[in-house]
């Protein structure tokens, strides 16, 4: 029998467009064949199928440079998809790892993995990862974060790179160039995936969008868009959309700041576009940030994003209103959380040099911990009133010290990732027909290597309990710098193994049945993880043993319930630039 002919056979046996030869799998796709390679999981040891570097759209670059995503043309012959794509070009600010600092990457980026136990007709769960830092960085893919540990529960990851910063959220807030291409990579990556995955053994029908910091703002921004059709439940993981690092405004003048950075001198859009396609995208992404207003921070107290998601001016455009505007229903599941101590990352710079903490008494950091319609005169007093309410809160003796370091990073935890966290699983427990599955991640063992990374920098050790933002994958992916520590905890049955294994099953079952601790589950040994609601305020605590607790942090969260209350009423025009008690007196 010849070899063409086993392969119809086997097409005929598993119904699904695939051939094998020499152990590289192809499969038949909208837009042509793709061959793969055969990989093995790290604990079980069981063949998958990976593929690799996928093309979704074209190559965003020449002309199409900072415009939304178009389709990718078709091919004939059998595209080679056996190895991951350079990240999207960005500007790295990263230390932990030891990468060097400065720009990295390609331009042509729009490229997505699948990853898959087999390919066959069983239409199994689907986890869509997406992982950004702000929309200013991103990962290394498998570097990072392999997918082992979800294909052995029987599911399929998929991966996908979309363009950061400048390139990707670039806006003139016209129909030349409305903005949020990078998130418009995303739906079409989406729409790629929703219509091939079945020939993966996916099913179409059960995408769940997993997102960790800016990836879990994208996928909670895909939820009140047209986009919220093609996937079946959202993981936000450390991120939402309210928080007041994103959706911010006038970015059409930022755009033209960057351009006289760039020594592009116009006040014309369509060469100020013109212009900077044409300019080197390392040079435009080591100053995009400063195109942001100066002294932004402090006028605002919201967090500086130069070029990032924005609500588009347009009814055609893909993000239209403000999550907090929006009347509709939620028709999917989710799952949010964070961990224990978010601002151990951003306040790096104080684990390095404690003495730095001595510039904040003068000039102390107002971070509003979501995005409001207010914002104080930083030049009144009420802004120093303010930030003493704060600094009461969060500062033994309600003063900033040299010893300090831990509360400031309490406070930044909780101003930029906790408190938003915590709000959207309230409103979205009110505003979702469906289940809304609230957690706190504050487990620590050798799996967190956010964290021990960041401790390899630090000088001082007091204050850096906890979980730091993005200790949980390690858990829920393969991290390649672990894999000793993953077979020796298999090996010897140790508590963090144990641990993993729930995480695992937590994740993917959600992803398979949306609902977390289904009935039955011998992994998760009878727990149960109710739906957050604003009556019992119930969540998932993951420590060493994992159980339902209420009211995460109630005195902080209660805090600055009331501080929102108490100075939104005093906002005129937006503004807050007397306290209530100075009215009083006169």
């Amino acid at each position: 029998m010849n070899f063409n002919i086993i392969n119809i056979f086997i097409v005929l046996i598993i119904g699904v467009s695939l051939t094998v030869c020499d152990d590289k799998p192809v499969v038949e796709t909208t837009n042509g064949p793709i061959s793969g390679k055969v990989l093995k999981t790290l604990i079980k040891n069981v063949d998958y199928y990976g593929f690799m570097g996928i093309p979704y759209a074209k190559p965003p670059v020449g002309d199409l440079r900072f415009l939304a995503p178009q389709p990718v043309d078709p091919w004939d012959d059998t595209l080679t998809a056996t190895k991951e794509k350079r990240a999207c070009i960005q500007f790295n600010n990263d230390v932990k790892k030891g990468q060097p600092l400065g720009w990295y990457g390609v331009e042509d980026c729009l490229y997505l993995d699948i990853f898959t136990p087999a390919l066959d007709k069983k239409e199994r769960a689907v986890i869509m990862f997406i992982n950004n830092d702000h929309f200013q960085n991103s990962y290394n893919k498998t570097k990072d974060y392999a997918p082992d540990f979800f294909i052995e529960e029987d599911v399929v990851v998929v991966t996908i790179s979309h363009r950061l910063a400048a390139m990707g959220f670039l806006s003139l807030e016209n129909e030349l160039l409305p903005g949020n291409s990078g998130l418009k990579d995303i739906v079409e990556g989406l729409e790629w995936v929703r219509d091939n995955i079945e020939q993966f053994g996916g099913d179409s029908n059960k995408i769940t969008l997993m997102g960790l910091q800016g990836g879990a703002a994208a996928v909670d921004l895909l939820i009140h868009t047209k986009a919220k059709d093609m996937f079946s439940g959202a993981i936000l993981q450390s991120g939402t959309s309210w928080i007041s690092a994103y959706l911010q405004e006038k970015v059409r003048d930022r755009a033209f700041k960057l351009g006289e950075m760039m020594n592009i001198t116009t006040s014309n859009d369509v060469k100020l576009l013109k212009d900077l396609q044409g300019i080197s995208a390392p040079d435009i992404l080591s100053r995009d940030l400063h195109a942001s207003p100066s002294d932004y921070f402090k006028e605002t107290q919201k967090s500086v994003v130069a070029f990032g998601p924005i609500v588009e001016d347009h009814p055609d455009g893909l993000v239209t209103q403000y999550p907090e505007d929006s009347t509709e229903k939620i028709d999917i599941p989710i799952m949010i959380g964070s961990n224990s101590r978010e601002g151990l990352e951003s306040m790096l710079q104080y684990l390095l040099e404690p003495r730095y903490i001595s510039f904040l008494k003068k000039d102390f950091p107002v971070l509003l911990p979501r995005r409001l319609k207010f914002q104080f005169d930083p030049l009144k007093d009420v802004y120093d009133e303010a930030a003493q309410e704060i600094r009461d809160l969060y500062f033994k003796d309600g003063e900033v010290t040299m010893k300090s370091v831990p509360d400031l990073i309490t406070y930044m935890g909780d101003a930029t990732t906790n408190y938003a966290v915590d709000y959207t699983a309230r409103v979205y427990s009110e505003r979702s027909r469906k289940p809304v599955y609230y957690y706190h991640f504050d487990y620590i063992s050798k799996l967190n290597e956010n964290k021990h990374n960041l401790m390899k920098h630090s000088t001082i050790e007091e204050g850096t309990w906890g979980s730091a933002t993005g200790d949980e994958m390690c858990y829920l992916f393969k991290c390649p710098s672990l894999v000793k520590d993953y077979l020796k905890i298999e090996n010897t049955g140790a508590e963090e193994r144990i641990i993993q294994k729930k995480m695992i099953k937590l994740w993917t079952n959600f992803a398979k049945y949306g609902n977390p601790t289904p009935d039955n589950d011998e992994v998760l040994a009878g727990l149960k993880w109710p739906s957050y609601t604003l009556e019992s305020k119930e969540y998932l605590l993951i420590d060493n043993q994992m159980e339902i607790q209420k009211d995460l942090y109630k005195k902080r969260f209660n805090f600055w319930n009331q501080f929102i209350e108490k100075w939104e009423k005093l906002a005129v025009n937006g503004i807050v630039s007397e306290s209530g008690n100075k009215k009083d007196e006169l």
